[in-house]
């Protein structure tokens, strides 16, 4: 997984992600979504780097790189909507980053997926393509993703039988 400013999740302090925000554009793995965002698209855009090479979303953060504050999302919201919304729950964590006394923004990673492909509720797939979030249509693309699953089942089951 790339890291952020070279830091590990668990080490990353408010000014690492501060100067990762003014250095990073949006791109194939960061993705920012303001605090207003629909449920729906943030969970396009969780499904699409689950099923691709997973990625970082900067909720509470607008396109321009402004920090605009949480008011509407914490995290039990966020693990809920994921929980309830994409199947099978891809691996995520998430951080909250305290701006001041009045600015919070929250960092969602989302790791490469072992088990795609990701739907969402709605029953849609998503593939990050550059710095978007596109519908899989191509039935080959969706063929690959199985393979990439039924490959990391029999690496699994390499690793636990017992014979």
């Amino acid at each position: 997984m790339l890291l952020i400013n070279g830091k590990s999740w668990n080490v990353l302090s408010n000014e690492d992600v501060l100067n990762a925000i003014n250095e990073i554009e949006e791109s194939f793995f960061f993705e920012f979504k303001e605090d207003g965002v629909k449920p729906s698209k943030l969970i396009e855009e969780i499904s699409a780097f689950a099923n691709t090479y997973g990625g970082y979303i900067f909720l509470g953060v607008a396109d321009d790189k402004t920090i605009v504050d949480c008011k509407e999302w914490n995290e039990q919201r966020i693990f809920s909507v994921i929980h309830d919304s994409i199947s099978p729950t891809p691996s995520f964590d998430v951080k909250k980053i305290q701006f001041d006394e009045d600015k919070v923004i929250y960092i969602l990673r989302i790791d490469e997926g072992a088990e795609p492909p990701y739907i969402t509720n709605k029953g849609m797939i998503y593939e990050r393509i550059s710095s978007s979030s596109c519908v899989v249509k191509d039935s080959n693309k969706l063929s690959q993703m199985f393979l990439k699953r039924k490959e990391e089942e029999k690496a699994i089951e390499k690793k636990i039988t017992i014979t």
